[in-house]
């Protein structure tokens, strides 16, 4: 019985470190919910007429590009437990300081502190986790990430009536459920053995490797493949510059993530109100709520899909694999763009606008389920050890930049060009995507990484992957 009970405790030993760090983002989760939870109080506490999220939000879009700068640098200097753990108390304390904030300056600095701390923090947990899960569970593993990211958000829009009443007693329930988290990540937390392995540190990691797998020799095995990986005095921006195959698959995922963005995958689902509400005032259907009020019903039917589709990832990413759900949820995305551009066209009354709702409602779901499985599972995964760091963040950083763009020139676009030339432009973009994904991205799961980092440095193309399988 003792032979069987030790790697079972070794086994699940894994899933306990990746879930205690997939379990912080439902913080900063909670933090976006609980901005747009919060209209009453910027009403009554800082006398606040006209809610605008958009400005609110940026600020944190704003920190999170700051933060995910900083988090590439730490991530590579102090390592990656350290880094989570304190992006994630620092960013407790900014989510506590915003609940509590006595002015609104004191709120968009808080938003700024929590944007930093998330960027930091998202960026060390993708490669901390994808560094230490293993290779068969590594995508569910990277899930959980946006999992939990939109758990936090669901809590925070069913407490919205709670939030602006009760703020001292959620901070005090909040503070002491964290400490006691921090307390036990930080004892029981191992290093990344392939961040002990770039420093010089090999015996640490074959440590902390034979505490996540499941025998000393497959964690030798595994360390081997490591060490044999972090070769050479190439690493981060010097790897960019001399490294050709870095800098093309960077400008892959670069151009995936530009074409995405294109074709509404961010921008489309964050404004799904005002696509609603600007079909049916075409339409001439009745509004019952104004231009800078949240429908708090279509909002939680929204985040429950959402969060459906980060449920049908984790179950599904390593079965059915990567590129068949990033190519079918392209597709999808193409014909919920598709059906929204006829109904705008013919502006059908009757059905009209509940189809362009439930359509909607497909294009947040396949566009959560896309985000997730690219960003949180193929790009770190793909990429080489000595080039995750700089590789997420360039990546993160293009993610951010372009949701910012998208928000400031969204109204002016739909306003002056209209919403059929929009559609046309997403429905476009879509399809280029969809040829990407098809055409240029292999299959990645169930491989160990520096078995796929070999395989395509050594053939100089990320399709070897494909011909290897």
């Amino acid at each position: 019985m003792s032979k069987n009970s030790k790697p079972f405790h070794k086994i699940h030993g894994v899933y306990l470190y990746i879930g205690l760090v997939a379990i912080m983002s439902s913080i900063f989760g909670f933090n976006l919910g609980s901005l747009v939870s919060i209209k009453v109080r910027l009403i009554n506490v800082f006398m606040l007429e006209i809610y605008n999220f958009d400005s609110i939000f940026s600020t944190f879009l704003l920190g999170m590009f700051v933060g995910v700068f900083l988090g590439g640098r730490l991530a590579c200097e102090t390592g990656r437990v350290l880094t989570i753990l304190g992006s994630f108390g620092v960013g407790v304390l900014g989510l506590s300081t915003s609940i509590l904030a006595p002015t609104f300056s004191t709120l968009f600095i808080a938003e700024f502190a929590v944007g930093v701390c998330f960027g930091t923090y998202l960026l060390t947990a993708l490669c901390y986790i994808t560094e230490i899960a293993p290779a068969a569970h590594r995508g569910q593993c990277c899930s959980l990430l946006g999992s939990f990211l939109t758990l936090g958000v669901i809590i925070a829009i069913f407490l919205k009536d709670v939030i602006p009443t009760n703020g001292i007693v959620l901070v005090s329930i909040m503070t002491g459920m964290v400490l006691i988290l921090l307390v036990v990540a930080y004892l029981i937390l191992p290093e990344s053995p392939r961040w002990l392995a770039l420093t010089d540190a090999s015996d640490k990691a074959l440590n902390v490797l034979i505490r996540l797998r499941l025998n000393t020799a497959e964690a030798a095995k595994e360390l081997a493949a490591i060490n044999e990986s972090v070769l050479g005095e190439e690493r981060g921006l010097s790897l960019f510059f001399r490294n050709s195959v870095y800098r093309s698959l960077l400008w892959f995922m670069l151009f995936v993530v530009i074409s995405a963005h294109l074709a509404g995958m961010s921008i489309l689902p964050y404004e799904s109100m005002e696509l609603i509400r600007t079909f049916d005032a075409a339409v001439g259907k009745k509004i019952y709520y104004g231009v800078n009020e949240v429908d708090f019903d279509i909002l939680r039917i929204a985040l429950l899909v959402a969060f459906i589709a980060n449920l049908l990832v984790f179950f599904l990413i390593d079965k059915v694999g990567r590129k068949k759900l990033l190519t079918v949820t392209s597709i999808l995305n193409v014909i919920s763009i598709l059906i929204m551009y006829l109904l705008n066209l013919t502006l059908l009354p009757g059905f009209g606008p509940v189809v362009v709702a439930i359509s909607i409602l497909l294009f947040v779901f396949c566009s959560v389920i896309f985000a997730n499985t690219f960003l949180f599972a193929v790009v770190p995964e793909l990429l080489p050890a000595k080039g995750r760091e700089l590789g997420l963040t360039l990546i993160l950083l293009a993610n951010v930049a372009f949701l910012m763009i998208g928000i400031y020139f969204f109204d002016n676009t739909l306003h002056h060009a209209g919403i059929l030339k929009l559609l046309s432009l997403f429905l476009l973009a879509g399809a280029v995507l969809f040829s990407l994904i098809y055409q240029g991205l292999p299959e990645s799961a169930h491989q160990m990484l520096e078995s796929m980092e070999n395989v395509i440095f050594n053939a100089r193309s990320l399709r070897a992957l494909n011909k290897k399988k």
